[in-house]
């Protein structure tokens, strides 16, 4: 029994120190200092329904941004409160405001890619930056900081959107956490050459790479997918950067309750079971080498293999974890989370589970 547990404990350490020392120590320990770009030329599509409220927020940063030629491309997508009226009243006084309206149809019911395909489409740069509607700007450096990933041929620029922080509550402590964590993996495989996943909230890429797959259509089965299935598919080494410049973040509107992130979270597991084989398998043995390993550790402590254990709980505490947490800082992670890293950890590598199965019992509804 013990000589099964310290196999199981070698591999799972083996994985670790992959994950730690080849991907995630890239954006713990690179300076993420980026140069902007502010000559580039570039379009920021929203794609908003029923979201003027937030648009009379948004707008405003965007069109401040301090960049020299760009325009904002506000898709109104079959919006039912004044979205459209809101857009019209502020185009007179910003020419660089660029609304699009989508008339309602009964006779089809589509989701958010028919609506972001018809905001790039309208766009005349080719050099594109997706953001949401519920989302803000850090600072007036946003744009060209984004727009400073295409450098040196890149195709596609992948972002960080941190969640705001909401009052104390539980439910925005998950919701912070798990956006944290998720962004230090995507980031991090981006930066070792292994991207496979951005956020449409803040992303960019070409009307090369866009028109050369015709978007993001063969995923338009799936409720989501505009961002995270077009980027698995087209996103290389070679042709994508990673931005992780505090200043180039977009800070996202948090979610209601724990209900809206649980509805949230269900929805990103409909799309990362497409995603590439070798994707699925790293990102499948990372959580499965955590969960062996701190099993492990356990059953060393049961067994009564004392200096085993503490070795390895040795090597979480001093390695591993200060590497992690380095990365976490670096996307802007504030003190709870910091301090409350290692309990959300486990308590994560139980609910993820739950969370996947629970897609696979009963389907999430359709984003609309």
């Amino acid at each position: 029994m013990s000589l099964v547990v310290l196999y199981v404990l070698a591999g799972a350490l083996v994985a670790l120190l992959f994950f730690h020392g080849y991907i995630f120590s890239r954006l713990a320990f690179r300076d993420q200092t980026a140069e902007p770009d502010r000559d580039l030329p570039v379009s920021v599509v929203i794609c908003a329904r029923n979201e003027a409220r937030a648009l009379e927020h948004l707008i405003p940063l965007l069109l401040d941004q301090d960049h020299r030629e760009f325009e904002v491309v506000v898709v109104n997508d079959r919006s039912e409160d004044d979205t459209w009226e809101i857009l019209q009243w502020m185009k007179p006084e910003h020419p660089r405001l660029r609304p699009v309206n989508i008339q309602a149809d009964e006779k089809f019911n589509y989701g958010k890619k028919l609506a972001l395909g018809v905001g790039i489409r309208s766009a005349k740069y080719p050099h594109l930056l997706l953001t949401d509607a519920d989302c803000l700007p850090v600072g007036r450096d946003w744009l060209s900081l984004m727009a400073s990933g295409f450098r040196n041929d890149r195709h596609i620029v992948i972002g960080h959107s941190p969640y705001e922080k909401k009052g104390p509550g539980f439910a925005n402590l998950l919701e912070r956490y798990d956006g944290a964590s998720k962004a230090m993996q995507y980031i991090s495989f981006a930066q070792a050459g292994l991207p496979y996943m951005g956020t449409g909230r803040n992303l960019g890429y070409t009307h090369e790479v866009f028109f050369a797959v015709s978007g993001p259509r063969r995923h338009h089965h799936l409720m989501s997918g505009d961002d995270d299935l077009f980027i698995n598919e087209v996103a290389r080494a070679r042709n994508t950067s990673a931005v992780a410049d505090p200043r180039s973040f977009m800070t996202t509107r948090a979610s209601a309750d724990l209900d809206t992130w649980l509805r949230r979270k269900r929805r990103h597991y409909t799309t990362a079971r497409y995603y590439r084989f070798g994707h699925q398998f790293l990102l499948t043995l990372m959580p499965l080498a955590r969960m062996l390993f701190w099993a492990c550790v356990v059953s060393l402590f049961f067994l009564g293999h004392w200096p085993l254990a503490l070795g390895a709980l040795g090597l979480e505490l001093l390695l591993f974890l200060p590497v992690r947490l380095k990365a976490l800082y670096k996307l802007g992670s504030g003190r709870s989370i910091l301090w409350l890293a290692l309990p959300l950890e486990w308590l994560f590598l139980l609910l993820e589970p739950v969370v996947y199965f629970s897609t696979l019992i009963r389907k999430p509804r359709r984003w609309k």
